[in-house]
């Protein structure tokens, strides 16, 4: 379905206003949608997951870790495919409002693509730099987003999600360097395409969800807080964007219908992009790629 025609069905869970911001921004934040029970039982299991990856001293395909991390002072970044780790992840999606929520922005038929949950560890959690999604695996069509879960508060001292409103519609990004290595990040050289001082900042309290189109420029600063800010990130489509690459985080769930009907056709939407590297091996996260790290020469 095109945008005018979702914007005529009458949303589940969003406001009109707020579905047409998306549809013009590339971006929103809905506040208070994940209520207090659901969050209690997320932020249990993430505790569960924290105390695994405590008493690892490397990071694995599941347990990404900071340089420095130990048990004393655990500096978790990213756990990958949580839904794999934990029902409840998956419960959340499938049995809580974040189905209702995709659906208003993506039409009837919603599939999963992957879920990670990053971190940013306090007193300086590493940032994001600028990037767009569509350049780490392109669909046949751009009903794409992510939604990420805030479980706890996240002021602006904790590093939101920060978008360029609009960028959705315009280029996508090369996000390889100068020498053709991949980076994960949009060239600095590209950045003056666009005004970072334009940005919309999605702080929130816990609760909130951020949505973002994959074309959307996005990126986020270090948390200089006192605490950790956990995010819980859902990437989904409609069923007829089909992904053109490998699946670098591997789960189970990859292409489950979430609401709906599965496919029986593909959409093409015309255009011309740079393929990313080949992610069939997988890959640990974002935050690698971006400080260059030397576990990114083994991807």
């Amino acid at each position: 379905m095109t945008p005018e025609e979702i914007c005529r069905e009458t949303p589940r869970l969003l406001s009109a206003e707020d579905r047409q911001r998306y549809f013009d921004e590339g971006g929103i934040a809905v506040p208070g949608v994940v209520g207090p029970d659901w969050l209690a039982r997320c932020r249990a299991a993430v505790e569960r997951l924290k105390e695994e990856s405590a008493r690892l001293t490397q990071s694995t395909a599941v347990f990404d870790l900071e340089p420095g991390h130990s048990a004393d002072n655990p500096r978790l970044r990213r756990i990958s495919s949580p839904c794999d780790q934990d029902p409840v992840f998956w419960e959340l999606l499938t049995e809580g409002p974040l189905g209702d929520l995709a659906m208003d922005l993506l039409g009837p038929d919603v599939k999963f693509y992957q879920a990670k949950l990053n971190f940013k560890s306090p007193k300086g959690g590493t940032e994001v730099r600028w990037h767009q999604d569509a350049p780490f695996f392109p669909h046949t069509n751009h009903a794409v987003l992510t939604m990420g879960v805030y479980l706890d508060d996240c002021s602006l001292e904790h590093g939101p999600l920060e978008i360029i409103p609009g960028s959705h519609k315009g280029e996508i990004f090369d996000h390889y360097d100068e020498a053709g290595e991949w980076r994960g990040e949009i060239r600095q050289a590209d950045c003056g395409s666009f005004d970072p001082a334009t940005a919309r900042v999605f702080d929130g309290a816990a609760g909130a969800v951020t949505v973002h189109n994959y074309r959307t420029v996005h990126g986020s600063k270090p948390n200089v807080s006192q605490g950790p800010r956990p995010l819980l990130l859902y990437v989904l489509s409609a069923a007829d964007a089909l992904p053109y690459t490998a699946q670098p985080l591997k789960s189970r769930y990859e292409q489950a219908v979430v609401r709906g009907q599965a496919a029986t056709h593909a959409h093409h939407e015309p255009g011309r992009f740079r393929l990313p590297p080949d992610w069939s091996g997988g890959y640990s996260s974002i935050f690698v790629l971006q400080q260059q790290e030397a576990a990114a020469a083994a991807m």
